[in-house]
């Protein structure tokens, strides 16, 4: 029997959380899907969090989601008398006035006790969960105190603000102990404090992440790395996001993609940029329509990859169908040019007018389509303009000559 919770269940909470670079998350699942068959009431708890998303686990894990089947689990947790399953439901929102009265422990008190234990000797999950208590503010709940409780607001706050200052040391020893979700809500805690009640202290923020990175957590490489690119340490910033790739963040695949695309802090190679952003768009999760739009491009242009206008149009579609800020340039051309799509003219007007920077192949684009009345009215004047604005686009200073101006000053074809 494990120390602080079933075997199968201390087994799956170490390849779940506390070793990700192991990578077994899926066989710390299947150790909880089996544990929750035997009626484990800690297992339910602990798998219910894996199905919440991954903002409760390290998506690499490539756990599914199902809400509604986290929410029962949950429920299962609490009625099956699991301490640390009816302290984590309250941040869960399962925790409503019919489960609290239906449970069998004494109380949340007696729950929140429990786990206190655990995590006083030491169980990095138990840890996590009481910091969280004291973050969130669901300590008022299980001690069942509000301002009603004081005889001030002074009182009242100092409370509040002892209570909540508490979770710092908690999360500090639950990241400590390799849990990395942990130090999340410590880097809020740092960054965001509590309105009025504790100062934010921004500079200690870096501090979680530089921790976890020198741990090696695949995730703070990631987090890390984000507050050095900031900084413009591009070149120690792209050191982590690779190291983190390497060991299954898959975040960080479309920002070591990037680098290499930009040529920040590592030289220049579009081929090494697109073999990330194709890892990025086949990983089991993170953003996907960011390397979309980026690797859509690299096939459009033939930048890294064998040119290819059907594969172009499909990511860069797929892309803005999925949220993603559409390329307004290539996606324009596609349509103008027939390339990888149906040539429709006045699809790719929709994208090139809205174009707000200076782009010459769009300007020539639209130039031309308006000299010709290619799914516009035809308008020479507003054509030229647009090829003039194109600059030294080779086919916009020959597009040009076609055309003249009158001793009128109207524009019209020579």
């Amino acid at each position: 029997m494990g120390r602080f919770f079933s075997d199968p269940v201390e087994q799956a909470l170490k390849y779940v959380y506390y070793d990700l670079r192991a990578r077994r998350g899926e066989e710390g699942f299947r150790l909880l899907q089996q544990a929750v068959e035997d009626g484990d009431a800690d297992a339910c708890c602990i798998l219910a969090r894996c199905l919440y998303g991954p903002e409760y686990t390290w998506p690499g894990h490539n756990f599914p989601s199902d809400e509604q089947a986290g929410d029962e689990l949950m429920r299962r947790s609490v009625l099956g008398g699991s301490a640390i399953g009816t302290i984590i439901s309250l941040r869960c929102g399962v925790m409503d006035d019919q489960l609290e009265a239906s449970m069998p422990l004494e109380s949340l008190q007696a729950a929140f006790d429990i786990v206190l234990d655990k995590a006083e000797h030491g169980e990095p999950f138990c840890q996590m969960a009481i910091g969280n208590v004291y973050y969130w503010g669901d300590f008022l709940r299980i001690e069942k105190k509000d301002r009603q409780s004081f005889d001030s607001d002074d009182a009242f706050l100092s409370y509040v603000r002892e209570s909540i200052s508490k979770c710092e040391d908690w999360l500090w020893k639950a990241l400590r102990n390799g849990i990395t979700t942990g130090g999340v809500n410590l880097a809020n805690f740092y960054r965001e404090g509590e309105r009025g009640i504790i100062a934010p202290q921004p500079e200690r923020e870096e501090e979680v992440y530089r921790y976890g990175a020198e741990k090696g957590y695949p995730d703070y490489l990631f987090y890390y790395a984000n507050e050095l690119y900031g900084q413009g340490k591009k070149e120690e910033a792209f050191d982590l996001y690779r190291r983190a790739a390497e060991l299954g963040e898959p975040r960080a695949l479309f920002w070591a993609g990037y680098s290499y695309e930009l040529g920040e802090g590592v030289p220049k190679d579009a081929a090494r940029a697109a073999r990330y952003y194709q890892q990025a768009l086949e990983a089991p999760a993170g953003g996907k329509v960011n390397p979309a739009n980026r690797l859509g491009m690299f096939y459009y242009d033939g930048e890294g990859v064998e040119r290819d206008y059907a594969k172009a149009f499909q990511l860069l579609k797929w892309a803005e169908d999925n949220g993603g800020s559409p390329m307004l340039y290539y996606l324009g051309a596609c349509y103008a040019n027939g390339q990888g799509t149906q040539q429709n003219y006045a699809a790719a007007l929709k994208y090139l007018e809205k174009i707000n920077w200076n782009c010459s192949p769009g300007f020539y684009l639209l130039g031309k389509m308006y000299c010709n009345g290619l799914g516009v009215p035809t308008d020479i004047a507003k054509g030229v303009e647009y090829l003039q604005k194109a600059g030294d686009h080779a086919q916009a200073k020959e597009e040009l000559k076609n055309y003249k101006k009158t001793l009128f000053g109207k524009w019209v074809r020579r």
